[in-house]
C-alpha cells in the first residue's frame, strides 16, 4: 500500500466494512431461510447441517466480496478476501460466545468464505458501469 493516498485507504476500509456487514447479513438471511426449509421438511440428515452452514457462509462471502469490489473499485481479490476473513472472524466470535467450539469445519468455512469473498471482489471490480 505504499504510495496510496488517505482517500484511497479510506475508501478501501469503507468498502471492506460495508461488504462485511452486508455479507454477514446475507449469510444470516440464507441460514434463516435454510432453517425455515428444514422445519418445513421436518427431517434433515445430520450430515447436511455443516454443509448448509458452510454454503451459507460461502454465499455470504461472495455477496460481501461483490459489494466490497463495487464500492472499492480496485484490488477486488484482496479486499474481498479480507472481507471474507473478517466475516469468518465475526462468526467464530459469535459462535464461541454461544458455547460453540472451533474445529476443522471452522477452517473449511474460513477457506470457503475467503475464496467466495475474493471471487465476489473480482466480479465486483470488473462489473461494467452503466453509461449515461
Amino acid at each position: 500500500m505504499k504510495g496510496e493516498s488517505r482517500a484511497e485507504i479510506k475508501r478501501t476500509v469503507r468498502a471492506v466494512a460495508t461488504g462485511t456487514l452486508i455479507g454477514s447479513a446475507a449469510a444470516m438471511l440464507i441460514l434463516l431461510l435454510s432453517v425455515w426449509a428444514v422445519i418445513k421438511m421436518q427431517t434433515v440428515p445430520y450430515g447436511a447441517v455443516p454443509v448448509i452452514t458452510a454454503s451459507a457462509a460461502a454465499a455470504g462471502g461472495l455477496i460481501g466480496g461483490y459489494i466490497c469490489g463495487r464500492i472499492g473499485k480496485r484490488m477486488g481479490m484482496a479486499s474481498g478476501a479480507v472481507c471474507g476473513a473478517v466475516m469468518t472472524g465475526i462468526f467464530v466470535i459469535i459462535g464461541a460466545a454461544c458455547g460453540g467450539a472451533v474445529g476443522g469445519m471452522t477452517l473449511l468455512r474460513l477457506l470457503l468464505t475467503v475464496v467466495g469473498g475474493a471471487l465476489g471482489g473480482i466480479a465486483g471490480v470488473n462489473k461494467r458501469r452503466k453509461r449515461k
